[in-house]
């Protein structure tokens, strides 16, 4: 399911992202601040979490997945683009559908900053989504 996910994510964004930019599923790693920034927006899964039984006849098992959304670009300014244009397009979308399957899909109330802290890196904006999946026998 987490990679079903991963792509149901990406093609939600990419079509809302300008022209020539990439949508990866990449962790933030200490060379990005030597690296030639390239326009970019990273889905970075760092969290999984039960979320109780799932719902139907069928047993089932829920899990939150959750992913840290941080943009890359020659400036600040057009990071911070790439953050709306994103933000946007998951605040307008209650439900992800991976195949015929609607996951409940939220902005995350998680604080990035502690995640930055853990890494070991300098804070940047970001935000974090939650995605819930069912998981079944």
């Amino acid at each position: 399911m987490i990679t079903q996910v991963d792509e149901a994510l990406c093609r939600l964004i990419a079509p809302h992202l300008p022209e020539g930019t990439v949508v990866r599923l990449d962790p933030p790693k200490p060379t990005w601040q030597t690296e030639t920034p390239v326009s970019t927006v990273d889905l970075f899964l760092f969290a999984l979490h039960d979320a109780g039984p799932g719902t139907g006849v069928v047993r089932a098992k829920r899990c939150e997945l959750s992913y840290l959304i941080t943009a890359r670009a020659d400036k600040v300014r057009d990071e911070h683009t790439l953050l709306d244009r994103s933000l946007r397009a998951l605040l307008w979308t209650e439900f992800l559908m991976v195949g015929d399957q609607p996951l409940r899909l939220a902005i995350g109330k998680a604080d990035p900053t502690r995640l930055w802290v853990g890494l070991g890196l300098p804070a940047r904006a970001a935000f974090v989504v939650t995605v819930t999946a069912e998981y079944r026998d």
